[in-house]
């Protein structure tokens, strides 16, 4: 699926770098992923979403507060910098050509590099009571610790997320809605789609405990489809949080914890799947796919 020649290309499949997980993406493949957004621009635009660009790093305590910190350190990213002064350096310098620890005095900073792009929508709504759900859409680059050549998991990444908080009910209600309308959609796109109970890579000695108790409540349902020959990965999930977010960040609806629902598409995931099913030039895909991908409907 991925071709890792160097130079000029005809098609949009990306092409590999020095490191694994990382990928540089030719014109064509962003034609794909813009033709992603604004299908899932179509998709919303019956909802009174926030839409909000966010950056590809969010503060350090922003994510200890989620809890992230906790259950998923392995997939962290860390931002460090050098602190001291140009006298200071003059020692270190020299091991950049060597192959020395030039980096050993770094020390971390306030941000973190943004592993989910719904994070940072909870934290503008601490102390807040909703009177109504509150609805965001959101993008963003985002980076996890994955270091595999496995076509489709890839540690920087572009995530789409539809995000809503409120009353238990309604994050309910939403989320099966989502999935079930997200599910049509990838099938109208040609895509061999499979919905599956799911459970995130928690770490520590509690992973288990937590996974089963995901599944067991189905708090988080993967969308799945073939991203290659052999190769079947979750393209987008919907997940309900249930109040952890609303604890965590001090927000009630109507006087009571609130709740919080999200449903995230992985970009360029959805545009390898759609690569794999209809072929590198978009020309040939065929009129009704390539409808239903800009105008987030089948016909």
């Amino acid at each position: 699926m991925f071709d890792s020649r160097v130079g000029v290309i005809e098609d949009a499949r990306p092409l590999a770098t020095e490191v694994p997980g990382v990928y540089l993406s030719p014109e064509p493949f962003e034609a794909i992923v813009n033709l992603l957004r604004r299908g899932i621009a179509a998709l919303s635009s019956d909802e009174p979403f926030r839409r909000l660009t966010i950056p590809p790093v969010i503060a350090r305590r922003t994510i200890e507060r989620a809890g992230y910190v906790k259950t998923f350190p392995q997939l962290l990213g860390t931002v460090h910098s050098y602190p001291g002064d140009s006298k200071e350096w003059g020692r270190l310098a020299p091991l950049v050509d060597t192959g020395g620890a030039w980096h050993a005095d770094q020390q971390i900073s306030d941000l973190v590099l943004l592993p989910a792009a719904c994070y940072p929508v909870y934290a503008t709504l601490v102390g807040q009571d909703l009177t109504e759900p509150a609805r965001f859409a959101v993008e963003a680059t985002c980076f996890r610790q994955e270091a595999t050549s496995e076509a489709g998991r890839l540690r920087s990444f572009r995530m789409a997320e539809l995000v809503t908080a409120g009353s238990e009910e309604h994050c309910v209600q939403w989320r099966g809605h989502w999935q079930d309308r997200i599910a049509e959609w990838l099938t109208g796109l040609g895509l061999d789609v499979s919905v599956d109970v799911a459970d995130d890579p928690f770490f520590g000695p509690g992973r288990k405990l937590y996974q089963a108790a995901q599944r067991a409540q189905e708090l988080k349902l993967e969308l799945r489809v073939p991203v290659e020959d052999g190769l079947v990965q979750a393209v987008a999930s919907a997940n309900c949080h249930k109040d952890h977010f609303g604890e965590a960040f001090e927000f009630t609806c109507d006087g009571a914890v609130g709740h919080t629902s999200c449903m995230a598409f992985g970009l360029e995931r959805i545009a390898l799947a759609l690569i794999n099913a209809h072929g590198a030039r978009v020309d040939t895909w065929p009129a009704d796919v390539l409808s239903t991908v800009e105008g987030g409907h089948r016909d």
